[in-house]
């Protein structure tokens, strides 16, 4: 932080400070003494924290650290927390979900009022960006008027922009970076019996291995060994942007300890309801989805760390103009249907095959009802008919997955006045191995032609996303490179492999050659 960085955030926590104690003074409530205490009884219980946390910081709060009411996740959080003082508990929750304010404020200020708190450590992934965070803790102990008519005047000693303060009950408060020491922290007989490892992981530093593992063994050893003996709660605000990071780290060290817990919130379920629905609607769901590229929102809001081209690169996609007169070997249609309407995609690739090489003519990919997928596939079977093409139609289906889409396959047919049904196809072998083995393939070799039509079409936006952040064990949707494989490894058992890929392969069938006795 520079000079005058720092100089913008005292300016700020003075102004800030003002006003806090301004307008929480002014929304005192008016009541004797047994109503003080009965109602600081009940806010204090565990079971009733967001009502705390609302209270003293929420939306009913001039100046307020919230701008909804609190979500169950925050409570249910809380309450693990509460009941564990040897919790490591990793909060992967989305970007926006107020990890930062309800950990280093509200779960910090319930925890020391019920004296389970009395050294508290707030990390940051430096020692500029702990003390900010120490910041917003101390403004309120210090002004929020509401907080000192129910638990006394607080600070007694030190500045947030110093990194550590005292509070007149004994308790003391530190800010460190990563990559400060922790060994021998201690404040009169207390240990540190909480630490915020707040926002710690970086997706730059996390390729670094070294540096990841030095930063994991810290935290593992160093931090936690410089817990109290009978009290040391680790929370890890983070949401989950990159494999292979501290996170990762962290995780793989405390995961068979009953202690551990991972909590993973993201910004919306599978359907676009909200998790935060006491803040958001499926409309502002919408609307953040559409502000974010692909890559970056699963990152950010759904705990889904993927990178673009991590296996499949963009510069292999290769696009041609197909020729319309082009005469195929023969064509394969393949279908990955979902169950639901918003779960995953109803995936689709048309491809042709020209003495063993691949064109990717026509793709759907789209999250929809069963009846609109089936409605594009026989329009496309008719569409290829004009021009003297007739496919071979199949979709991904085990017996169970057949004995629920080959009726509505039957009905559709029936309703188009169309005889073809595509065929029941379905593989035991690994999903992601098959997927990696015959793409990398194809698309390293240059031997799958994607059709220039499609470059710009909304359906191929959402193949070619799924494409480029596929890799093994991703939650990303993987629906369209999964039915693309099955397309190409069907079309090379039905109308061959490429000339060039043969040559190397093909055994050489002749006489034998004889010397003749003379």
């Amino acid at each position: 932080m520079t000079a005058t960085e720092f100089k913008t955030a005292l300016e700020r926590f003075k102004l800030k400070s003002k006003m806090i104690k301004e307008l929480t003074y002014n929304s005192l409530i008016k009541e004797n003494s047994d109503q003080q205490e009965e109602r600081i009884n009940y806010l204090l219980k565990p079971e009733n924290y967001i009502k705390f946390f609302d209270y003293y910081f929420g939306v009913g709060v001039s100046h307020s650290l919230a701008d909804a009411p609190c979500a169950d996740f925050h409570q249910s959080s809380y309450e693990k927390v509460f009941a564990d003082p040897f919790i490591v508990q990793m909060r992967k929750w989305y970007r926006g979900s107020a990890k930062s304010i309800h950990t280093n404020v509200g779960n910090v200020c319930h925890l020391k009022e019920n004296n389970e708190l009395f050294f508290g450590l707030l990390v940051g992934r430096n020692g500029d960006f702990a003390k900010i965070l120490l910041s917003d803790l101390q403004t309120h102990l210090q002004y929020n008027e509401r907080y000192i008519k129910d638990f006394g005047m607080q600070v007694s000693y030190g500045n947030w922009s110093d990194g550590e303060f005292d509070t007149n009950d004994g308790r003391k408060f530190i800010a460190l970076g990563l990559n400060q020491p922790f060994r021998g922290l201690r404040s009169g007989p207390y240990r540190i019996d909480f630490t915020s490892l707040d926002d710690c992981e970086d997706r730059k530093q996390a390729k670094n291995q070294i540096l990841t593992n030095e930063n994991v063994e810290k935290i593992t050893g160093d931090l936690v060994k410089a817990f109290h003996l009978r009290r040391g709660r680790l929370i890890v605000p983070n949401n989950y942007i990159i494999k292979n990071g501290i996170l990762d780290g962290i995780k793989e060290a405390f995961k068979k300890s009953k202690h551990f817990d991972e909590m993973v919130v993201n910004l919306s379920d599978a359907n676009g309801n909200p998790t935060w629905y006491q803040r958001l609607s499926r409309k502002d769901i919408k609307n953040i989805n559409s502000k974010t590229d692909y890559y970056t929102s699963q990152r950010e809001d759904y705990n889904n760390p993927i990178e673009k081209g991590k296996l499949f690169k963009a510069d292999w996609l290769k696009f041609e103009a197909v020729p319309k007169e082009m005469i195929f070997d023969g064509a394969i249609a393949h279908w990955d249907l979902s169950y639901t309407r918003n779960g995953d995609y109803k995936a689709c690739a048309i491809v042709g095959i020209k003495n063993g090489k691949m064109y990717l003519l026509d793709v759907f990919c789209r999250q929809c009802d069963l009846p609109e997928a089936m409605e594009w596939h026989f329009s496309m079977l008719r569409e290829y008919n004009k021009k003297g093409i007739s496919i071979l139609s199949f979709y991904d289906a085990s017996v169970a997955q057949a004995a629920v889409f080959l009726p509505s396959w039957l009905a559709a047919a029936e309703r188009e006045k169309y005889a073809s049904v595509p065929l029941p196809n379905h593989t035991s072998t690994d999903k992601h191995l098959r997927i990696e083995a015959t793409l990398t393939d194809v698309f390293f070799n240059k031997l799958l032609v994607i059709d220039k039509k499609l470059k710009d079409t909304h359906d191929w936006e959402k193949a070619s996303e799924q494409i480029l952040s596929f890799e093994k064990g991703t939650k990303a949707h993987d629906d369209f490179p999964d039915t693309l494989e099955n397309a190409v490894r069907l079309g090379r058992t039905y109308f061959g492999y490429s000339t060039s890929q043969d040559i190397s392969s093909k055994p050489f069938i002749g006489k034998r050659k004889t010397t003749r006795r003379v």
